[in-house]
């Protein structure tokens, strides 16, 4: 590629019916301008387009560190939420195990309860037929000594007071 320099320092060789020298100098002197122009324009562009091209190489690998860390976090987030439903059903498992406990210690203590509560039935049943046989003989007895012997007539006082304490 031709450089402005290149442009200022050509010579041509004069000719027998050449151009008008004149005419050619001011033609290659706005030539060497505008090329001039062109050429600092074309150098700025490539440094510009050096540069996009470094900042976007740059975003490049900025976008594949944000989509490498946007998998790491949704398999994460995938993680705690498998790990938080089996959380769950530890919690919930525990929770059966120790209801169904509950209510096998609860029935174990209601039949207890029951086997106590007819043991007791069965204590107050016999303490009464017990009771009931004590005074039914004491009855007969009473019966037995009234028949044979009479009972001397007590004064009045005296029956007052055994019905008061009886």
């Amino acid at each position: 590629m031709l450089t402005p320099m290149d442009i200022h320092n050509k010579e041509f060789k004069k000719g027998f019916r050449g151009y008008a020298e004149e005419d050619v100098d001011t033609f290659m002197e706005s030539l060497a301008t505008d090329y001039e122009k062109v050429y600092r324009e074309y150098c700025e562009l490539k440094e510009r387009c050096e540069s996009l091209q470094d900042k976007l190489a740059q975003y490049e690998k900025m976008e594949a560190t944000m989509n490498s860390t946007l998998m790491l976090a949704q398999q994460t987030a995938e993680n705690v939420k498998v790990a938080a439903r089996k959380e769950a059903e530890l919690i919930l498992q525990e929770a059966e195990n120790k209801k169904k406990q509950m209510v096998d210690e609860t029935s174990i203590n209601m039949q207890t309860t029951q086997q106590e509560m007819d043991s007791l039935k069965a204590q107050v049943n016999a303490f009464r037929a017990k009771c009931k046989a004590i005074l039914t003989s004491q009855l007969r007895l009473l019966d037995d000594m009234a028949l044979e012997e009479p009972v001397p007539e007590a004064p009045e006082p005296a029956t007052e007071t055994v019905a008061e304490n009886g």
